[in-house]
């Protein structure tokens, strides 16, 4: 009797002290056993990307019967400010890079929208005779960019979070492009060449080419996934690396179409020795993350996702939009759903700002202190106040 009753008393004393232990911990204790679910970011869409040529925008504006139908110049009048501005000044903890596919190398040398003003279409540029995959919006006319080459832009990461070696995790998120102007537009310009099951590769070995074969400082799907049958099992599951774990580090997540993340999976299920996470929908093997465009009337559901153990990106701005008329709503609601990263392209208002006819001082900013915030939908509440540096 005396051993039950004191199995008894530690039943009840173990928990009592345990919850003492919690609420006696400091802020970073409580963040560092933040899992990376559990957290909330914003991050640059296209972060790599400069304003477009003026003449070029402004030919297009001038002659909008030689553009694809639906099609508006105005979408692409945004530029960003250096990577490491991103980084350091407004905090983005989540970046984006379209590749395009170069394996011979010059493919994009010329910009042949420079042609069509009657100018030299030369770059200049002798990285972009090389081979290998090469980051732009779009070829011969939107191709004003921060980094012409994917390594460049890799080892820009690279070398920014091996000097702030406790920073929050950093998503990347790559997009393999194909945008082809010749078959829109016709010639002269460039023929692209596509991703597919013979060179989404490319992108794998370019991040190990920076990262290292073993990709120390990089949180991969076999690392999340560890010993469960899937990678959605383990994210269900909380598998997600704590803070303690995940500081320091990137992840890469694949933007592509459903062909491209179908050949890019093909042979690796589950992600089985893949780099990059992709974007799929709940229940499938792969999944982890998931992409909502515009949260604005999905709150609900994406909450439901986000508390399943899912990270959710989305987008609090496009196209110029919020920018010009100033509309909240989509921004307010990407931060009410609790999805992990909110990209934008306005971290700081227009540089034209509202005092520019058409412009307004609209900005997307996290509405606490810090690079990220407790997430509201998944966080413990005595995190809620933690301000997360890094």
């Amino acid at each position: 009797m005396k051993i039950l009753r004191l199995f008894l008393l530690l039943a009840l004393v173990v928990p009592f002290l345990e919850s003492c232990k919690k609420e006696d911990m400091s802020c970073p204790e409580r963040v560092g056993e933040l899992r990376l679910n559990q957290l909330q970011v914003v991050g640059s869409h296209n972060s790599y990307r400069q304003m477009t040529y003026g003449p070029i925008l402004q030919f297009m504006r001038d002659n909008p019967q030689m553009l694809p139908e639906g099609f508006n110049p105005n979408d692409w009048d945004y530029g960003h400010e250096p990577l490491d501005a991103q980084l350091n000044t407004f905090g983005m903890r989540s970046i984006e890079l379209d590749v395009f596919d170069d394996p011979a190398g010059g493919l994009f040398y010329n910009r042949m929208g420079l042609a069509v003003l009657g100018m030299s279409p030369e770059s200049g540029e002798p990285s972009l005779l090389q081979p290998g995959l090469k980051v732009m919006h779009f070829p011969d006319l939107d191709y004003n960019t921060h980094f012409l080459t994917f390594k460049d832009a890799l080892n820009a990461v690279k070398s920014w979070s091996q000097q702030h070696s406790k920073h929050v995790p950093i998503v990347i998120q790559i997009e393999p492009k194909e945008d082809n102007p010749f078959a829109m537009l016709g010639a002269p310009f460039t023929n692209t060449i596509p991703f597919s099951k013979a060179n989404l590769g490319t992108i794998d070995q370019e991040i190990k080419d920076v990262f290292g074969s073993d990709l120390k400082g990089v949180i991969t799907p076999d690392e999340v996934r560890g010993a469960f049958a899937t990678l959605n099992e383990a994210i269900l599951k909380s598998r997600w690396p704590d803070m303690h774990e995940a500081r320091g580090k990137v992840l890469f997540v694949m933007d592509g179409s459903g062909t491209e993340t179908a050949d890019y999976l093909d042979g690796h299920a589950s992600l089985n020795e893949r780099v990059m996470f992709v974007f799929s929908e709940p229940g499938k093997p792969e999944a982890a993350f998931l992409k909502y465009e515009d949260p604005t009337n999905l709150i609900s559901e994406i909450k439901g996702w986000v508390e399943a153990g899912y990270i959710v990106r989305t987008r609090a701005d496009a196209d110029t939009k919020e920018a010009r008329s100033g509309d909240t709503r989509r921004r307010d609601a990407a931060f009410e759903c609790g999805a992990q990263i909110i990209s934008t392209d306005y971290y700081r208002p227009d540089p034209r700002g509202a005092t520019t006819a058409g412009w307004t001082g609209y900005y997307v900013k996290l509405p606490a202190a810090g690079v990220a915030r407790a997430n509201p939908v998944t966080a413990p509440n005595d995190t809620k106040d933690c301000e997360i540096e890094e």
